[in-house]
Parts: structure tokens; sequence; C-alpha cells
């Protein structure tokens, strides 16, 4: 199965996805180490297994592609951040190319 059959709207959906449950997780741990919620063992070696596959796949990716997913689905910054660091061109360029790496590392585990 190629990663081509994928357009690019639909690797955002997916990078949403995963990375929207990877930082409700981290908060989750968060506020679990600081004693603010109830610890839940019942699945929480899955969480973990699954919060290591996303920390596996972010480290596959070059700086650039990392910053602009962490931008963009983890930190939730301003719509127009990447302005003061790249071309419009050069920034879809890299994300797609950091899209298709992550999804690519998550659903083939293939590294490429």
């Amino acid at each position: 199965y190629s990663m081509k059959k994928f357009t690019f709207k639909e690797l955002c959906i997916l990078a949403k996805f995963h990375l929207d449950h990877y930082r409700k997780s981290q908060t989750v741990e968060k506020l679990q180490e600081f004693g603010l919620m109830v610890k839940e063992t019942t699945d929480k070696n899955l969480e973990n297994a699954y919060c290591f596959t996303i920390d596996c796949a972010l480290e596959f990716l070059t700086i650039e592609e990392k910053r602009i997913l962490q931008a963009d689905y983890i930190d939730h910054l301003e719509k127009n951040w990447w302005m003061e660091y790249y071309s419009r061109t050069s920034y879809y360029r890299i994300k797609e190319a950091a899209l298709r790496r992550f999804i690519n590392c998550l659903h083939f585990e293939i590294m490429v």
C-alpha cells in the first residue's frame, strides 16, 4: 500500500487524529504525576505503547519537519506562525514531507 494514495488533506487529518490523542495522553500523564487526576490502570500499557510509537515516529523526522508538526498539531501555535521562518512554498513542501514520513512510520512501520 503506497503512501502516494493519501492526499495532503488526508495526511493532515491522520496526523491531527494521532497527535491530538498523543497531546491529550501527555496532558493526562502530567496531571496524574501531580496528583490532580486519578490514575486509571486499565489501558495504561496500551497508552504508553501508543505514545512511545508516536515519539519514535517523531524522532525519524528532520528538525524542520518535527518543528512544523509540533507547532501545528501538538502546540497549536497561531495559524501563520511559520511565516517568520519559511516561504509558503517551503512550509508546505516540508509539511507534506513531514506528514508522509510520520504517517508512513506509524501505519506501515517503514522508516523512510
